[in-house]
């Protein structure tokens, strides 16, 4: 038996609740550990001591408290919408740690000399690629006409083809 195990014995050695194999393994450890023997003394006198208080009579009001604790305990607490403790609550921490970084990234890119100069950048190179995206669709686009266009003139190739084979059989 090591000292943690001995150390939770205790109380039910001072009250005469141990089996006899679990009180003689005890009083080995005892035997052969001066601190855990030191620590059950200081127990046992303090038990001793505990015994010598008076008991006291508590108040009737706050033993009618007491026993209305399980029905205020079981009624749920409704959470306001601008209650600090729905705010405050560990499932919202998350959530207003992000909001908090965001608005702090948000004034510096709009309220510092550097933040506008990057915010500007940041706009031309988006106007930049937009217009290069719109080039590029209008290319597509006039690619797909003249496509078209020599599809119709491959087609109409072929119904003169075929018109000119019919007209000679």
């Amino acid at each position: 038996m090591n000292c943690a195990q001995a150390q939770l014995l205790f109380s039910a050695h001072l009250e005469g609740e141990l089996q006899l194999e679990v009180k003689k393994e005890l009083e080995d450890h005892l035997a052969d550990c001066p601190d855990c023997a030191h620590l059950l003394e200081a127990a046992r006198s303090l038990a001793t001591e505990w015994s010598r208080l008076p008991e006291i009579e508590p108040p009737a009001g706050l033993i009618q408290k007491l026993y209305l604790i399980p029905e205020t305990a079981s009624r749920p607490e409704k959470i306001r919408f601008l209650s600090w403790k729905l705010w405050l609550s560990p499932a919202l921490q998350p959530v207003l740690t992000s909001l908090t970084v965001i608005l702090v990234v948000f004034s510096l890119l709009t309220f510092t000399t550097p933040g506008r100069s990057l915010k500007k950048s940041a706009t031309l190179e988006l106007r930049r690629t937009y217009s290069l995206a719109q080039k590029t669709l209008v290319r597509a686009g006039v690619l797909k006409d003249k496509l078209q266009g020599y599809r119709e003139n491959f087609m109409a190739s072929l119904e003169a083809k075929n018109i000119y084979k019919s007209e000679n059989n």
